[in-house]
């Protein structure tokens, strides 16, 4: 008796032990996944990063502008089924642009793995359905990308390279594929196709053309400043918005008041403001000078809506602080109410309106009141909001209202400013009497009063 508890007490001993064991197992299991999780989280993140997921606050506005339909470039859209019509051709350009150079594909693919690391820190994440790629997978869709890409430009720009009855480059197909090319969540580092490229044709003679030259090809219709391709871009939506700024590398600093635009376009006009379209080829090369407010011409097409969208999307992830092209579409928004507006920039040859329709110009524009919301504006166009000549009286703005002050003109040279209690404004040495007289001389279409109130 004794004998069968002792043994009974010894048994339930050792299972006391094997579930303390097991315990401890699953814990460490745990403990284990959890540091495979933290191990792949950056603490700050990468300088190489560049493309991003459009956040969600932006993409609910239109999603449709963010998503490709027909080809998946990188990661994000990477295993989505209905893109998968187009991986064959993808897979028949990467194995033809191998079969162009003397490299192996071992070559290739040492290549790739090299900079492994650098191409997914060039990437917010690299998630496929909640799941990160394993590197075979992500090497491999980085090769095939690259090469397709790469392919489709030599193609674009010899024709002699083209395929019999090539149909990639089908005005109705190639349209598509190229507003694709450009979309924020389907980009490729530029570095990658760099050298990719580069291995690829290690000996070109000194008239065959550089990747960038070939992109410029692509993107032809862009680059409206004619820019020369000797910069560095991050990727072909940086490109595009690159070719978007100033030629000067020296853009003048933004201003870190709040720009608050308060009158559209006809209201300025029946104020006595006229319009004119600008000469510059750069959106951003805005004027206002003796009652006149210059604006470069804009042509308003299909295209437009996701190339702003993207444009908008990179500014808000990558460029916060020097967000151009967004301080742009904001300042046209405010000009841009109704059908009116539109047709008023349209006879003054500052919108192009291929749309046809004013009411569907207007609802462009409109709909992105969003990125008031969005994005903070800090002084919208530069050349506008620097060397202000301003009154701080009660007395309705009919420019914008700038700081908490009321802007009545804006001067390209060095005129005075005149502060208010706020603290904002430069505190210049003009008085009250000089603008009037200022603004007298450069809007006279003020009626029923609106001069008396200044000084009051």
């Amino acid at each position: 008796m004794e004998d069968t508890e002792s043994a009974s007490a010894e048994f339930e001993t050792r299972a006391d032990d094997a579930g303390i064991e097991t315990e401890n197992s699953a814990f460490n299991v745990l403990v284990s996944h959890i540091v495979g999780i933290l191990e792949r989280v950056e603490s700050t993140p990468s300088l190489d990063l560049c493309i991003y997921r459009v956040p969600l606050k932006v993409r609910n506005i239109n999603e449709e502008v963010y998503t490709p339909h027909l080809v998946s470039i990188g990661p994000f859209h990477h295993g989505n089924e209905r893109l998968q019509s187009m991986e064959a051709q993808k897979l028949i350009y990467f194995k033809k642009l191998i079969q162009r150079g003397d490299m192996r594909l071992e070559d290739y693919v040492g290549l790739i793995k090299k900079q492994q690391g650098k191409i997914r820190r060039s990437y917010a994440e690299t998630y496929r359905n909640n799941s990160p790629l394993n590197s075979d997978d992500f090497l491999t869709m980085i090769l095939v990308d690259a090469g397709f890409i790469i392919e489709l430009l030599l193609r674009f720009n010899f024709h002699e390279l083209r395929d019999e009855n090539e149909q990639l480059y089908k005005p109705w197909l190639w349209n598509d594929l190229k507003h694709e090319l450009i979309l924020l969540e389907n980009q490729l580092p530029f570095f990658v196709l760099k050298a990719f490229f580069k291995i690829t044709f290690p000996s070109s003679p000194d008239n065959f053309p550089s990747l960038l030259q070939l992109t410029f090809c692509v993107f032809w219709s862009d680059n409206a400043q004619n820019k020369l391709p000797n910069f560095e871009v991050r990727h072909f939506l940086d490109l595009i918005r690159t070719l978007y700024l100033p030629m000067s590398k020296r853009l003048p600093p933004r201003a870190t008041e709040e720009f608050k635009f308060l009158r559209s376009a006809t209201e300025l006009h029946e104020a006595g403001v006229r319009f004119r379209v600008g000469s510059s080829k750069c959106l951003l090369d805005m004027k206002f000078s003796k009652g006149v407010l210059e604006i470069p011409c804009f042509k308003l097409e299909n295209k437009t809506i996701p190339y702003i969208r993207n444009l908008i999307a990179l500014e808000l992830c990558h460029y916060p602080h020097d967000s151009y092209v967004i301080d742009y579409f904001i300042f046209m928004d405010y000009l841009i109410n109704t059908p009116k507006d539109v047709d008023l920039l349209v006879r003054n040859g500052i919108l192009v309106n291929w749309l046809g329709d004013s009411g569907a110009a207007a609802t462009l524009f409109n709909n992105l009141y969003q990125l008031k919301n969005i994005s903070s504006v800090d002084g919208a166009i530069t050349e506008l909001g620097s060397d202000v000549v301003v009154i701080w009286k009660g007395w309705g703005a009919w420019l914008c209202n700038y700081g908490g002050k009321m802007v009545v003109s804006w001067y390209s040279g060095g005129s005075d400013r005149i502060g208010n209690d706020n603290g904002c404004g430069g505190g210049g040495t003009a008085t009250e009497e000089t603008v009037v007289i200022e603004v007298a001389t450069t809007m006279d279409g003020f009626r029923e009063g609106g001069w008396g109130a200044i000084g009051t």
